[in-house]
């Protein structure tokens, strides 16, 4: 990736794959997921919806192309990830697939808007040329056990998540999304609150037409609706970890 475009969230060296440049490279996958822990929120797929709305909030921002797209909120402060503990390790049961997806990715050639290169983000804390680990690209230039399982891990999501937009482009068109600010009152006394988030509420699916309706029946979108409210609930398990870390942060001050 040229280094004048931005940098997809948590990478910060993407290059793409080559026989020739990583044939020695191996990849061990066992370094946790701290590289998550300076985000509040990740992007999820409509496909994750199920899973991710048992566990997590998920609202509606928007992305730098002005975009409408569902993401997994983690914390309730900028830079504040609650589901992740000091050693790495995941604290929720669900972890989105964008994450599980690093330290790999699809990107875009030059060439063509539909064809997409397998690349890496060298900077992982996992590649190395020591032997740990699973080779990336085996003697015969096949790819190893790990890798191969990532592309096709990648290119799944990548089929999901251009469903999503589609779905996100469809309630953008039918007017149901509409700007939500969540106001905080926590334990100790802080206030605050979070702006640029997007929510979708009840009586704008009631006020559907019936033409509208059945298209978002007939594509599963209003599945996806639902659970987009449902998780909503989800924001009380987050203040509540968030009282946790105020009350675990002011007792390591005081020790």
């Amino acid at each position: 990736m040229p280094p004048s475009q931005q940098q997809p969230l948590f990478y910060r060296d993407v290059v793409a794959l080559s026989r020739e440049r990583h044939a020695n490279w191996y990849v061990d996958m066992a370094q946790g997921y701290g590289f998550t822990a300076d985000t509040n929120s990740i992007y999820v797929a409509g496909t994750e919806f199920p899973m991710t709305s048992r566990e997590y909030p998920i609202v509606f921002v928007m992305d730098a192309e002005k975009n409408l797209v569902p993401v997994a909120m983690l914390g309730l402060r900028q830079n504040q990830n609650l589901m992740i503990a000091e050693d790495g390790n995941w604290l929720g049961n669900y972890i989105p697939a964008y994450v599980r997806r690093y330290p790999f990715i699809l990107a875009n050639t030059d060439a063509q808007a539909n064809s997409f290169a397998v690349c890496i983000d060298e900077s992982y804390s996992g590649f190395n040329s020591a032997g740990e680990g699973d080779r990336l690209i085996n003697d015969n230039g096949e790819y190893g056990e790990i890798l191969a399982n990532s592309v096709k891990f990648l290119e799944e999501f990548h089929k999901h998540s251009q469903v999503t937009s589609a779905f996100c482009k469809a309630i953008a068109d039918a007017g149901l999304v509409e700007s939500m600010q969540a106001n905080f009152s926590m334990k100790s006394g802080s206030t605050f609150s979070l702006a640029g988030l997007y929510c979708v509420p009840r009586n704008k699916i009631k006020a559907l037409s019936a033409e509208q309706l059945k298209l978002f029946v007939d594509r599963d979108y209003l599945d996806l609706l639902y659970l987009h409210i449902y998780s909503l609930s989800n924001m009380d398990k987050l203040i509540a970890r968030y009282d946790e870390a105020e009350k675990a942060s002011a007792a390591a001050g005081e020790s």
